[in-house]
């Protein structure tokens, strides 16, 4: 807001400033970050269970999406500190990195960004302006560019991988384009070290088991069910325990992200009834599907642990750029996304499908607005036209 002086009067300039004239304490500048900080639980829990791929992942993401921004910055004639002070541009750096392989090239990172960035975000207008989320749209476009090196740059979780995925090893991989398959096997070695409980030296031990490993290198569960699901023959796999050195990654990513969205929900940031809304319509629709077709639904707890399930809901989803606008239209678009993500799981052709599934409600936005606008003060009040 612009004030004057004139002849002993102050004078309130609203002309000269757009709206809002009145300004929240929390800026976005906070909720950045504030999100940034609440996403250190599952980043710690990526780094001891999938190796310190993601740090030079999210380096690779922040520096290419930070320049990006700079240079729109000038190409608009904006502040280059206030459009990259915000924060915007890193939140969407670490989301990114969280949902790309730990062993992807740094190049295919590179150019996720920059379509994330420039043409997700900047082209339709910068912050607040763009109708798809950026770190899903930069995923989906290097996913069906690349589909063979980024499915192929996964790592399948085990206890400590860190100590095979270490960071010499993973900047080898990333930057020098070094072998990733020994890497892979390793980690893979020391899930079935682990479980057999017969060594305390999971690297020692995962050396030793290399020849006995006879599953696909870096495959994650999605990977190794695919010919199932597709098939229908989901139902005749046999069930794991979360607990398991095998899939106690899941587990452990599903409790950070829970910390994360209660940090999130404290302070307000996103909108409870919303994450309350999609979390029951996605048990509701998986747990029917999976009693009534359980060949290509997985049950429900599968369905919430394993996947981007839980970063979905909690810091995709709740987007305030790219969801519904009005009060209903987020309950809505919840619902939808819930029915995209477990739908597109079972008959989708890639593995985990959720970004595919946020980018098409993010498509239904705009509608939904348009079915749930406010109705006008004074129409159709008591019949009255």
């Amino acid at each position: 807001m612009n004030i004057s002086q004139s002849q002993g009067r102050v004078k309130q300039l609203l002309g000269l400033e757009t709206a809002p004239h009145l300004k929240a304490r929390m800026t976005t500048q906070w909720i950045m970050l504030i999100v940034l900080l609440s996403l250190i639980p599952a980043v710690g829990v990526e780094i001891y269970y999938f190796g310190f791929g993601i740090i030079f992942q999210f380096l690779n993401c922040t520096i290419t999406a930070v320049v990006l921004e700079a240079l729109v910055s000038l190409l608009r004639h904006q502040k280059i500190s206030r459009n990259v002070g915000d924060l915007s541009a890193i939140v969407t750096s670490l989301i990114l990195a969280l949902t790309l392989p730990p062993m992807l090239p740094c190049y295919y990172s590179v150019v996720a960004t920059v379509f994330a960035i420039l043409i997700v975000k900047a082209i339709f207008g910068g912050l607040g302006q763009n109708i798809f989320n950026p770190a899903m749209a930069g995923f989906v476009f290097i996913m069906i560019s690349c589909p063979g090196i980024v499915g192929s740059s996964y790592v399948s979780p085990a206890p400590q991988a860190y100590k095979a995925a270490t960071l010499t090893e993973s900047y080898s991989i990333i930057y020098r384009g070094a072998s990733k398959e020994l890497v892979q096997n390793q980690i893979d070695a020391m899930t079935i070290s682990d479980d057999n409980q017969e060594s305390n030296d999971a690297l020692t031990m995962a050396t030793k088991l290399l020849d006995k490993v006879d599953v696909m290198s870096g495959a994650t569960y999605l990977d190794a069910i695919k010919s199932y699901r597709k098939q229908g023959e989901l139902n005749r796999l046999d069930g794991h325990e979360f607990t398991s050195a095998k899939y106690q990654a899941y587990l452990a990513l599903f409790i950070a992200y829970c910390i994360g969205g209660i940090v999130l929900m404290s302070f307000r940031i996103i909108i409870i009834r919303m994450v309350v809304a999609f979390f029951a319509a996605f048990v509701l629709i998986q747990f029917v599907m999976h009693n009534l077709y359980p060949g290509y639904f997985m049950s429900v707890t599968d369905g919430l642990l394993i996947g981007g399930t839980m970063i979905c809901a909690f810091y995709i989803m709740t987007d305030p750029v790219t969801n519904a606008g009005t009060s209903k239209g987020r309950i809505y678009f919840a619902v939808l996304l819930a029915f995209l993500i477990v739908f597109l799981r079972a008959f989708g052709s890639y593995n985990d499908t959720v970004a595919f599934a946020v980018m098409l409600s993010n498509a239904c936005a705009p509608l939904i607005d348009v079915l749930t606008k406010r109705r006008a003060y004074g129409i159709k009040y008591r019949g009255k036209h």
